[in-house]
């Protein structure tokens, strides 16, 4: 019986230390929404900057919806704070600092500005130029790109490495390209 009781302590000690693991590795997964101020209509190709500290961790853009996905490992963020810095085509730029503990949606109400882009060319040769962001592609480059993800590696929040094609795809989320 004594046997039995050691045994089922180590058991249950090596169970919580797994699932505090697996929680501190964990993709964290956020959407953004940018939406005007006013109308509360979506912002389209508005640029993300995401930093923890004075460290950039990442930079999104915008679809036509006004929504961005994006996903970091928890361990990545070195805490749970980010500041993020938003910004749109002919709105103020916008700059605040959240918390994420979890998957979360955060809406960004932008405020407009005087006009200073008369069209997406100028705003296009602005994130190129002065930001150093490439602008999204013309889709014309998309099997290069399907190319590209079905061969690159895989990097787990736990640190394990796998090709694409070797993660099943209900786990996909939970993995993130990793640069060769």
């Amino acid at each position: 019986m004594n046997k039995l009781h050691i045994i089922f302590t180590i058991f249950f000690a090596l169970t919580l230390q797994a699932q505090t693991t697996s929680n501190e590795n964990r993709m964290l997964h956020t959407i953004f929404k940018v939406i005007n101020a006013k109308s509360h209509t979506e912002i389209p190709l508005a640029i993300i900057e995401i930093s923890v500290g004075n460290k950039k961790i990442g930079e999104v853009q915008t679809d036509f919806d006004g929504l961005s996905p994006w996903n970091i490992c928890s361990k990545k963020m070195g805490g749970n704070k980010i500041k993020i810095k938003v910004l749109g085509m002919n709105y103020k730029p916008f700059e605040e600092t959240y918390s994420l503990k979890k998957d979360t949606i955060l809406a960004i109400k932008l405020e407009s500005e005087t006009i200073k882009f008369k069209n997406r060319g100028e705003w296009e040769t602005f994130i190129r130029k002065e930001l150093g962001i490439p602008f999204c592609g013309t889709g014309l480059e998309i099997d290069t790109e399907i190319e590209a993800m079905e061969n690159g590696m895989y990097q787990h929040c736990d640190g394990r490495m796998k090709r694409f094609n070797d993660i099943p795809v209900n786990e996909l989320y939970q993995w993130e390209k990793v640069a060769k």
